[in-house]
């Protein structure tokens, strides 16, 4: 594709109910305008599929990703993009894991896979320098995803990658998700259902093709400045480096942003019981790199678990009610042998428990009984029970429920809302609100941390900025861990060295604005407005009971809301019911 170095400018199409597998290029215009796998991968679903396509239908398209750094030397780049419609939200979905996947992808020789139709039994793909092929799963459909993975690399090789599901992807529990190195998950919005709908257990990659590079000696450069920035913070002993994200759960409830037994609270009393501090007290932790990473935040206990990170710590451990911190071990790798989202479980378990405590259901399911998550996370898993009606996620089991229910269940657009309370952060309610995927943190950039006890007004475009760095970040594709180490002018310089094409901020800003807009006005068609871009109900009308933010609720007013909103709207070229106008399509190039 002309002279541009760092990609293939190659897709490859698939369709399972066929078997038929084609090739196509892909437009340098149209990797000039979305840029990585973000884009690309807006681009394409956005573009292909009809109005009102069913997330289970076999007109859905699955489309997995990658950018300009994935097959180069740029550190902390392993990752992949999957996307498609979410069975949660109804919108499109993209979402992202690490690992080394997404490299062993890139070398495959596609920057784009395509997956269309439904097989007639289970099957599995491969990509591999330049051709895919659909292979019988038979054999695997029903395993967990580590025992999935074990027997698709003894078939294909142990220099082979893959993302698989689990049971509950096969279940179609709709916060199923993708698994890839037994334990990096494409987590939200239901990936794992969407692959369960058309029968694919697995894409296995295994690329060694030389991804081309325009000027090796300038990466290296970069390389080595990226590698200098992280040596530096770990002989000063930033304790990132020793707890990864289980070190900010103590902070967070301080703040008042832990969720705590369903959102009723933002502070967890047991909150020391379940830190970064209380896993290396209880635990022998040893860091594990994330592909050629050298900030290896991931880590394993005791040489047979998976460390739980922040999220999950939170999610199925104070969102619970649960201070057991080897409950939350095993929750963890359950959730990861079944293929479950711990996000959405987290919500959906302290959804159920605080029906429960209501009387809104009848099962007897309580808050801060440990022993009760195993068991709850198989029903869920496996439809049984009221599992049957958890699978289905927090808003769908609430509409069920009736309006008690619905006035407990903490999601924006079907979508459960992860671990940060937006009563203890200014601005944070809005990004919640506006995020492209329904309830998302890593849509929000935005780091200020005063609580909403004032107008939101002067954040808004400190939200959008936060916004738009996110589609930065994962155009590149680059780990949310590494931007603070490797600048934007590092980040530039390396996909300048890689592609042999100038980079500046202008350029990212605008491709930014295109990507996020375009995601827009296709979740407009698909009929989100301006009465969808709005917090749950206990966020809005329930304030705080304690802590530095006691009182508040996510926003000072509704009058300030709308305001807000409404600056939002106009601040990114949308009408006021949040519709694209037409001059911005037309300014974006969309």
């Amino acid at each position: 594709m002309g002279d541009l170095h760092g990609y293939w400018g190659k897709l490859t199409r698939i369709n399972l109910s066929t078997r038929d597998v084609t090739y196509e290029d892909i437009p340098d215009d149209v990797i000039e305008k979305f840029l990585g796998a973000k884009g690309l991968a807006a681009y394409y679903i956005c573009r292909e599929l009809d109005v009102g396509t069913s997330p289970f239908s076999s007109d859905n398209e699955i489309a997995l990703t990658v950018g300009p750094f994935q097959g180069t030397a740029v550190p902390s780049t392993g990752r992949f993009c999957t996307a498609a419609i979410s069975p949660m939200t109804g919108m499109f979905l993209d979402t992202y894991a690490g690992g080394n996947f997404g490299h062993s992808l890139k070398k495959s020789g596609f920057d784009v896979v395509i997956v269309e139709g439904v097989s007639d039994h289970p099957a599995y793909i491969t990509i591999e320098n330049g051709e895919a092929h659909v292979e019988d799963a038979r054999d695997l459909w029903g395993l967990e995803t580590d025992t999935a993975e074990q027997e698709l690399m003894s078939m294909e090789g142990e220099d082979s990658h893959c993302v698989t599901i689990g049971p509950a992807g096969e279940n179609l529990v709709l916060f199923s998700c993708l698994i890839s190195d037994t334990r990096r998950a494409s987590g939200r919005g239901g990936l794992g259902a969407v692959f369960g709908s058309k029968r694919l257990k697995a894409i296995v990659a295994k690329g060694s093709l030389k991804v081309p590079v325009n000027d090796p000696k300038k990466l290296k450069e970069v390389v080595r400045e990226f590698n200098a920035s992280v040596r530096k913070e770990k002989e000063e002993g930033r304790p990132f480096y020793k707890y990864g994200t289980t070190g900010i759960l103590e902070g967070a409830s301080e703040r008042d942003r832990l969720p705590t037994r369903n959102y009723q609270e933002a502070q967890f009393e047991r909150a020391s019981d379940i830190s970064g501090e209380a896993i290396y007290e209880k635990y022998d932790v040893k860091p594990v790199p994330c592909c050629a990473c050298p900030i290896a935040c991931p880590a394993t206990l005791d040489g047979k678990y998976d460390r739980p990170e922040y999220e999950t710590l939170a999610m199925l451990g104070s969102n619970t009610g649960n201070k057991d911190l080897q409950a939350i071990v095993d929750a963890n790798t359950l959730c990861n042998r079944l293929g479950l989202d711990t996000i959405s479980t987290g919500g959906v378990l302290g959804f159920a428990m605080e029906c429960s405590q209501k009387g809104i259901v009848e099962e007897d399911i309580e808050f801060g009984k440990p022993e009760q998550l195993r068991e709850l996370i198989r029903k869920v898993a496996h439809k049984e029970g009221i599992g049957d009606l958890l699978a289905n996620g927090v808003r769908k089991a609430s509409e069920e429920l009736g309006k008690e229910a619905e006035r407990i269940a903490v999601q924006v657009k079907g979508l459960e809302i992860p671990a940060w309370d937006p009563r203890g952060k200014l601005g944070h309610g809005l990004a919640y609100m506006t995020a492209d995927i329904g309830g998302s943190h890593l849509r929000d950039f935005y780091s200020e941390r005063g609580i909403p006890d004032e107008s939101a007004l002067d954040v808004v475009e400190k939200v959008i900025d936060g916004q738009n760095f996110t589609v930065q970040r994962d155009n590149y594709i680059i780990c949310a861990f590494a931007t603070d180490k490797m600048t934007s002018d590092m980040r530039m310089r390396a996909y300048e060295a890689i592609t042999g094409s100038p980079m500046t901020a202008q350029r990212l800003s605008e491709i930014s604005e295109r990507v996020w807009t375009l995601i827009r006005a296709f979740s407009v068609r698909e009929g989100t407005t301006r009465a969808q871009d709005i917090l749950p109900h206990r966020f809005l009308r329930e304030a705080l009971p304690t802590g530095v933010a006691k009182g508040c609720t996510a926003f000072v007013s509704d009058e300030d809301m709308n305001l807000v909103l409404d600056k939002y709207y106009e601040m990114r070229g949308w009408d006021s019911n949040g519709v694209p106008l037409p001059e911005t399509l037309a300014k974006l190039g969309i």
